[in-house]
């Protein structure tokens, strides 16, 4: 089920890695440029379309678990678990998007160990720790909302360590 559902998941956020290939260069550019407003603008404007996009496919996903869960499988028991992982974990896909995005972005800004560190604190800070948390807690259903608050978190961290990266690099050039 578990398995099932991560496929699902990676169907779901193809729009997210799209904009983590595409945006690396319109960052670079903007940073070539010491364009921090429009790199801010454009990582906004990014954030937003993820977030609202990903609330679109959890919506669409809660709605339609059902079926979805019996088209991926026949067997009952994968079946069920099948279907919670739909009703809980795509509302933490905008999450993982910011995230994954975060990642792209602090590289682009030249932040590689930023980068590094979102990527770190997302699997061994949150990812993991909520897992294990949310199974001693609740079993299968908890480690399912294990992984959804493990990915809010994620999200809200590298959203965060972002703004604080492209802060700096706007004052030290204000400072030039």
């Amino acid at each position: 089920a578990w398995a099932l559902g991560s496929r699902y998941e990676f169907f779901a956020i193809v729009p997210v890695l799209a904009l983590t290939m595409s945006m690396p260069p319109m960052v670079g550019r903007l940073l070539g440029a010491k364009n921090y407003r429009d790199i801010q603008s454009l990582v906004g404007i990014a954030v937003k379309f993820i977030l609202g996009f990903q609330l679109l496919i959890a919506a669409i996903t809660f709605l339609l678990a059902n079926p979805l869960a019996l088209l991926m499988t026949s067997d009952t028991q994968v079946e069920q678990v099948l279907h919670m992982h739909l009703m809980i974990v795509p509302i933490s896909l905008g999450s993982l998007g910011v995230c994954m995005l975060m990642v792209s972005i602090c590289n682009a800004l030249g932040k590689s160990y930023t980068a590094l560190t979102i990527s770190a604190l997302r699997l061994f800070v949150f990812f993991l720790p909520c897992l294990w948390l949310g199974a001693q807690l609740g079993g299968i259903r908890g480690l399912l909302f294990g992984a959804c608050v493990g990915n809010i978190m994620a999200g809200i961290s590298a959203y965060l360590t972002y703004r604080k990266t492209i802060h700096k690099l706007a004052i030290k050039q204000a400072t030039a």
